[in-house]
């Protein structure tokens, strides 16, 4: 079996046992500052392991706003 990670439509496929999440961030050529990984709807940090039959959604992280804008301000 592998572990398996989607990204929006796109899936890897990782062989193996066993890879840390940052080593799998590393091999996908993705940055954790950018993306999370949820697996069972449960958030992963860098060092929780992923594990043989784990199947892993990526997550890209959206920041942002209007620059100067402060919503319900009175002026």
């Amino acid at each position: 079996m592998t572990i398996r990670l989607i990204l929006r439509k796109k899936e890897f496929e990782l062989e193996g046992k066993s890879v840390q999440v940052k080593q799998a961030y590393e091999l996908l050529n993705l940055s954790p500052e950018a993306h999370l990984m949820v697996r069972n709807g449960e958030l992963l940090n860098e060092n929780d392991w992923l594990r043989d039959g784990d199947e892993v959604k990526i997550v890209a992280v959206i920041s942002g706003g209007a620059a100067g804008e402060e919503k319900g301000r009175a002026e």
